[in-house]
């Protein structure tokens, strides 16, 4: 029997048990009968094939519902289906399919390359249930209304617990898990130490007669040349400064990093308060894609990387600087209040029993 001959209820069920949302756009294009039977049925069965591809889409809600008029903890009512919602959902999924396509390459790099693989399905699932329980806590908790100040305060502390104490101990390892990856993007690519561009350009351009220098350097160098120029050549008109600059500007590159080690370090803090889809659309302006994501209505500028994140934090506000990420505090403090050991969670997550992509998996 040809499909088209089959039942309408077959037909529908066939619509409703696609993997995702281009499947099943594509089948209901094949021709006017599946057109029709999906426009009879049409809301329902995009919800079910979003579920399948961006799910759990339960907390993605919550994320994209999220306000400030009740506690993040308190789940609310879910929202009656509508494509205006199914737009916002989609565009966080699409979010966390970036991160899946991201997490491969950090999560095992170096000595574990050769462990490097695709996510299963299941590992994919975690890490959308992951990412869409970080983006909630960000948005919750990273805000101007939590200063540095709030950050130790017994009943700020209390709250922030609350919304993960719903959660497994297992599924606190998966936050922890993906929190790691987050964090060697800043490191690595969003935010990197002098030492790591100094190394990168070396390795680039190993030939290369001219150092890196710093940028402090290269002003001092600049002002250091106008002086010499203003007091040997203030006679010799076809001598210009501007001629000079160029000179300058060809024999030496600035280093475009973050500090040192340290100075690194707590840079790399104060960003990780940034929500994941903010995270990845400057993961993606600063090596270069600057496809815009729907997800956030945040506008970041190309150019310069360093001057990318400067002009982001700017945006921001003060309460941003200076003020570390709370995530992997409350993470312990929920941990400890079970009984549990945080460094043997952490120690089972770097030796992979433990968090999104798991050794029982292989």
């Amino acid at each position: 029997m040809h499909i088209t001959n089959l039942p309408n209820e077959l037909i529908l069920h066939i619509f409703q048990s696609t993997p995702d949302l281009p499947t099943l756009l594509a089948l209901s294009s094949s021709c006017k009968h599946f057109h029709k039977i999906l426009t009879s049925h049409r809301l329902p069965t995009l919800y079910l094939a979003a579920e399948s591809q961006y799910g759990p889409l339960a907390i993605a809600t919550r994320v994209v519902t999220h306000n400030e008029s009740q506690l993040p903890h308190i789940p609310r009512p879910a929202p009656s289906q509508s494509f205006a919602l199914l737009k916002q959902l989609v565009a966080v999924g699409r979010t966390a399919e970036k991160w899946i396509t991201i997490y491969p390459g950090l999560k095992w790099k170096g000595e574990r390359s050769a462990d490097r693989r695709f996510l299963n399905e299941e590992e994919c699932y975690r890490l959308r249930r992951a990412c869409y329980r970080i983006w909630l806590y960000t948005l919750a908790f990273h805000t101007r209304a939590y200063p540095r100040y709030t950050r130790r305060q017994l009943d700020v502390m209390r709250t922030r617990a609350l919304l993960l104490r719903p959660w497994s101990s297992q599924q606190l390892a998966e936050l922890l898990d993906l929190h790691d990856v987050f964090r060697e993007v800043l490191h690595s690519h969003v935010c990197p130490s002098n030492g790591t561009v100094l190394r990168r350009h070396k390795q680039r351009f190993p030939d290369d007669p001219f150092p890196l220098i710093s940028s402090a350097t290269v002003k001092k160098c600049e002002q250091q040349s106008t002086a010499y120029s203003q007091a040997f050549f203030h006679s010799t008109p076809h001598v210009s400064h501007l001629s000079m600059a160029k000179n300058h500007a060809q024999a030496y590159a600035a280093v475009e990093g973050w500090g040192d080690d340290i100075s690194q370090y707590y840079v790399v803090e104060d960003m990780l308060k940034v929500n994941p889809g903010q995270l990845v659309r400057l993961y993606e302006s600063v090596t270069g894609n600057l496809e815009l994501l729907e997800s956030t209505n945040t506008v970041i500028m190309p150019g310069n990387p360093k001057g990318v994140v400067e002009h982001f934090v700017a945006g921001l506000g003060d309460w941003f600087e200076n003020n570390g990420e709370t995530l992997c505090e409350t993470v312990g403090i929920v941990i400890l209040d079970r009984g549990g050991d945080v460094e043997a969670l952490r120690e089972g997550i770097e030796e992979g029993w433990e968090g999104i992509a798991r050794r029982e998996d292989d």
